[in-house]
């Protein structure tokens, strides 16, 4: 018996009977649905791959932002600064004394 059901589907002789030729509209709009559904799921998955190809590369960003800011935080210290003078051999000095505001009056 199963083996007859599976021949008829397979064979096509199911869909020759006059029950499946009065239903072709419905077997057809069944069809373009499957289609739809794999291809909705093809292009959902087509993003998410992008979203995480997109995610690693912004980490990627970050870590590199990250070292550039530390190397710039540390040659802006003065003892950094006055080693990269010496380093290069030009005349600067450091200052003897310490910075001083200047206070205007008002007249």
């Amino acid at each position: 018996m199963k083996k007859r059901v599976i021949e008829n589907v397979l064979g096509g002789q199911v869909l020759a009977k006059s029950s499946f030729s009065k239903h072709w509209r419905f077997i057809l709009y069944i069809f373009l649905l499957v289609i739809l559904y794999i291809s909705m799921h093809f292009g959902i998955r087509d993003t998410m791959q992008r979203m995480a190809r997109n995610e690693e590369t912004l980490r990627n960003l970050r870590s590199e932002y990250m070292g550039k800011y530390n190397r710039l935080l540390h040659t802006g210290k003065r003892g950094e600064i006055e080693h990269l003078l010496e380093s290069s051999a030009l005349d600067l000095e450091s200052p003897r004394t310490p910075p001083v505001r200047v206070k205007m009056e008002d007249r």
